[in-house]
């Protein structure tokens, strides 16, 4: 019964998390490493590889759970279905959680070597100032962009140390640009539809202080704008997986576009902007690694 009521919680917290996020991190982590190899035509060590990434997966869980646990009152506001707010998962097995997983992805993060562990401890604490009552970056779309936009540099970075090679050009543009996306874009979708919640709790959110259709404009402007950067980016490096990323790109920026700026008559869809960008981002990833392979 006990252990059953155990692997109940885990999955529960796995769900709390955001399966998708946590693969996504997963997935920024592992084509860091991998461009900076390839364009450094170096092997990276494939066992501090896999240790580093379940290092970034252990964190990325203890990140967001703990971003679950602080966003309580907006998300039963919202009426969310996650497993906190739903009351599926109680608020002390999701604080425990939290500390677990933090640990293991330290003592993970110094296996994978110290500048992996050093990219995690600066992982958790930008995931804990986003999400910290007494800071709580997630309060205004500035600092929630700033936050999450290094989380996600970070990220990449951990990858690179992990590969055991210096940054490459092809790398760096390529991180330099998802992440301003994770920032410019994501960070602004995922409040489209929560107004309600994020007002009563006191958030300053773009969406809240200029509406969701100004919300909207901004992510498919900015979509448009880092389209060009990284199309931009890729002529100037010259390699197959940033060329294949950046056409990619530019299809997704049209998408997340398009969902932004929705036509008359047709049902809203407030999350539809977010999805569209996650969807994007996998996409983008998958393009670079299947260029990788291809080159």
């Amino acid at each position: 019964m006990h252990q059953a009521l155990s692997a109940r919680t885990v999955r529960l917290c796995l769900r709390e998390a955001r399966p998708l996020v946590q693969v996504m991190f997963v997935l920024r982590f592992v084509t860091g490493a991998l461009l900076t190899a390839s364009a450094a035509h170096h092997r990276p060590d494939t066992a501090h590889l896999l240790v580093g990434a379940v290092a970034w997966w252990a964190v990325t869980v203890s990140v967001y759970v703990f971003n679950g646990v602080s966003d309580l009152p907006e998300d039963r506001a919202n009426r969310s279905r996650r497993p906190l707010a739903s009351g599926q998962l109680t608020e002390s097995a999701a604080r425990w959680a939290v500390a677990v997983t933090a640990v293991a992805g330290l003592l993970l993060g110094c296996a994978a070597g110290w500048q992996v562990a050093e990219s995690t401890a600066v992982f958790l604490a930008l995931g804990y100032a986003y999400s910290a009552p007494s800071i709580a970056a997630k309060c205004r779309s500035w600092s929630a962009s700033a936050v999450t936009c290094a989380a996600a540099g970070t990220t990449y970075l951990a990858g690179v140390a992990a590969s055991g090679s210096a940054l490459t050009a092809e790398a760096a543009v390529f991180a330099l640009v998802l992440s301003l996306g994770v920032g410019l874009i994501a960070a602004v979708a995922k409040d489209l539809g929560s107004t309600r919640g994020d007002s009563l709790a006191g958030r300053r959110t773009l969406a809240v202080v200029r509406g969701e259709r100004g919300a909207r404009r901004f992510c498919a402007v900015a979509g448009g704008g880092l389209a060009l950067v990284l199309t931009a980016g890729a002529v100037w490096v010259r390699q197959l997986p940033l060329e294949a990323a950046a056409a990619v790109f530019v299809v997704g920026a049209l998408c997340v576009a398009g969902r932004c700026l929705p036509v008359r008559g047709e049902p809203d869809r407030p999350r539809a902007p977010y999805r569209t960008w996650m969807v994007t981002q996998y996409a983008v990833h998958l393009a670079a690694l299947g260029g990788l392979v291809w080159a």
